[in-house]
């Protein structure tokens, strides 16, 4: 199934008080990241339309290959207008579209990828994102709805002519908050942009949701709290001894919580990297994907992926064990397959490698942690 883009970006901006598809985060304007928003997930044909300050958003699109139309009525009509002129012009090279306004810019990867999986089954004509109870961006809506909605007159414009054909369509979930987030105002404006440039800082909070969106057993929830806090007690005392923010408490506080996310499947660490970074936890993605087998280049280093590494082989479900026994039995177990074996010993080496750099670093300190943990619940 082809599925094309449609994005709106033709309005006023007028509650923003300046022009929202062309204002910037992380040096880009929106417009630019509502296009990758799509593309990422495959939809390489994309129109835009245009109106109010049409010229500027063909300059700024002048390296990007999509199809540009003008709502030239655009300060008497309404988005529903601008929606219909798209369609009308893609409609014939599709089989569905992916919709969103021109300022939805950071919806993830996850997310559209989970709705064209839905769209392609095939069951529904409409495919709605909901974060929180609520319905997002983008929609996709399937060629079979496209005669109705170019048709359709009455009142309440694309909401409702969506509406009336509700028993064709269906909701996913998603963990993505930013299906909600648009910008209208120049509040809303600083809000997403804080939010997109701190995604990899999470509360403990959300990273709760994200374990309960992904039906993380208890145990392993329990075990990742642990995990957590040895994370962190270890990040705060090597900070401490070197005088110096080495290691990041938050990012390490994101990842030490969602780092067996994907415990349930094999390689579970890499499958657990792909979902975050599918989600836009990039930093977070590339600590959990260490957790399991680090690479050598961090052994010899005190930062968030050897971190994670070492609190995580020191603790057991969610008791602190230490190094050796975390091992023991997994030594023992694979003692006469030399390949395993091999593999055991290599992450034990690299945990005990880990595990003595720290304690050089801050000392008797260690020993204190060992006894809270111990002691902790």
């Amino acid at each position: 199934m082809k599925i094309g883009g449609l994005i709106v970006a033709a309005g006023l901006s007028s509650r923003m008080k300046n022009f929202k598809p062309l204002m910037k985060i992380d040096d880009k304007p929106l417009i630019l990241h509502t296009i990758d928003s799509l593309r990422r997930s495959g939809i390489k044909d994309v129109c835009v339309v245009l109106g109010y300050r049409g010229e500027e958003i063909e300059e700024a699109l002048k390296n990007e290959e999509v199809t540009m139309v003008y709502n030239h009525k655009f300060r008497e009509t309404s988005m529903y207008d601008s929606f219909k002129i798209g369609l009308e012009k893609i409609k014939d090279s599709c089989d569905a579209i992916a919709f969103t306004p021109a300022d939805i810019g950071f919806v993830t990867k996850y997310t559209v990828d989970l709705l064209v999986e839905e769209m392609n089954r095939g069951e529904k004509n409409i495919v709605y994102s909901r974060f929180d109870g609520v319905k997002g961006h983008p929609t996709i809506i399937s060629a079979k709805c496209f005669d109705y909605l170019l048709n359709y007159s009455g009142e309440g414009g694309l909401k409702l002519a969506l509406t009336n054909m509700d028993e064709d369509s269906i909701i996913l979930d998603t963990p993505d908050k930013f299906v909600l987030l648009d910008t209208d105002t120049p509040d809303d404006f600083e809000k997403v942009k804080n939010y997109y440039e701190n995604r990899n800082y999470l509360t403990q909070d959300e990273c709760m949701n994200l374990l309960e969106y992904s039906k993380v057993p208890q145990n392993v929830v329990n075990h990742s709290k642990k995990v957590k806090e040895v994370a962190c007690d270890l990040a705060e005392a090597i900070n401490k001894a070197l005088g110096e923010p080495k290691i990041d408490i938050g990012l390490i506080s994101s990842s030490a919580l969602l780092h067996d996310i994907k415990r349930s499947e094999k390689k579970h660490a890499l499958e657990g990297a792909k979902f975050l970074n599918d989600l836009g936890y990039d930093k977070i993605s590339e600590i959990v994907k260490t957790h399991m087998t680090l690479d050598e280049e961090y052994e010899d280093l005190l930062n968030e992926n050897s971190i994670l590494y070492l609190a995580d082989k020191l603790i057991y479900e969610d008791k602190f064990v230490g190094v050796e026994n975390r091992f023991k039995n997994k030594i023992e177990k694979y003692k006469d397959d030399s390949i395993v074996y091999q593999n055991v010993i290599k992450r034990y080496n690299a945990a005990v490698k880990i595990e003595s750099n720290v304690v050089s670093n801050i000392g008797k300190a260690y020993e204190n942690l060992k006894i809270k943990w111990r002691d902790s619940v």
